[in-house]
């Protein structure tokens, strides 16, 4: 099997901590980080992922929005997959967003792991 990398945001500790151990546990490598701002410093470091898995609405300077943009700057073919508990609503406000797919929280673990498989192989 091909390894995956995956940066995985969310400002919900408990969120990230279970969705990366979820993930890790389907075989995917996965970077965490708590806020926009904190990821974008791992992509600037120069690591490279396959998939951005990025809550849309967090505390410090970049949303989700704002960090798929950045870090599209960096890794042009990057797939995007937003996660909110916002509902659609949120996507009223995407301020140029690069396209990706939407995970309404709360979601279980086998929506994500589906999520992840889709948003992978839609660019594929």
């Amino acid at each position: 099997m091909q390894r995956i990398e995956i940066l995985f945001v969310d400002d919900e500790r408990d969120l990230l901590a279970l969705g990366a151990t979820t993930l890790r546990g389907a075989g995917y490598t996965v970077q965490s980080a708590i806020s926009g701002d904190v990821a974008l410093i791992l992509v600037e470091q120069g690591l490279l992922f396959d998939l951005l898995i990025t809550d849309i609405v967090m505390p410090g300077f970049l949303n989700g929005y704002a960090l798929a943009r950045k870090a599209r700057e960096h890794i042009p073919e990057l797939p995007i997959l937003y996660s909110t508990g916002y509902g659609k609503a949120a996507t009223l406000s995407q301020e140029a967003a690069p396209p990706g797919q939407l995970l309404l929280k709360p979601y279980r673990q086998g929506d994500l792991l589906r999520a992840v498989e889709s948003a992978l192989t839609s660019l594929h």
